[in-house]
């Protein structure tokens, strides 16, 4: 059972570590860039953006609203979440310190995003999928069955072996 344990947890490691966080941060930036976007055309251009905001809702299923009051206060964000992490480190490098905020919490399936622009604060809706890959319970439901499974079976075996040893003993005692 030993050597299947330190194999699982190593594919585990090695997998987390180089495919799931650079999927996360690559999935991450990629929305903050379009946030940036959104930002950046929304200074531009506010003749369009009752179409852009549009567009984007109906291809993206983000939902875009403009208010005009300051950011929150308290942080939505969880400090041991790794979306949260990811989320974090791309929005602040895009944005700046203490001009977002965000919760993954508040809603199941989305994410809150606020984002100061000026004088007003653009506010998104946004699916969770933007922002993490969901393969995490799949990952780690396929890792564990067949370690489970092996090792169940390596005992077997392993008892199948001993017995006819113990057998001997018995006898020779």
């Amino acid at each position: 059972a030993a050597p299947t344990i330190i194999l699982q947890i190593i594919i585990t490691i090695v997998f987390y570590d180089s495919i799931w966080i650079k999927a996360n941060k690559n999935i991450t930036r990629s929305l903050v860039a379009q946030l940036k976007t959104i930002e950046e055309m929304y200074q531009n251009d506010k003749k369009n953006l009752d179409f852009f905001t549009d567009s984007y809702k109906n291809n993206f299923n983000f939902e875009i609203g403009i208010v005009r009051e300051k950011l929150p206060e308290i942080s939505g964000e969880r400090r041991f979440s790794p979306m949260d992490r990811s989320l974090r480190r791309e929005l602040k490098s895009t944005f700046g310190n203490n001009n977002y905020w965000f919760s993954t919490s508040k809603f199941k399936n989305a994410v809150e995003i606020k984002i100061k622009s000026k004088d007003d604060v653009l506010q998104f809706l946004v699916p969770k999928e933007l922002v993490s890959a969901s393969s995490v319970r799949l990952f780690v439901l396929w890792t564990t069955l067949p370690s489970i499974a092996l090792i169940i079976i390596a005992l077997i075996f392993l008892k199948n072996q001993t017995r006819p040893i113990i057998k001997l003993a018995e006898a020779s005692e």
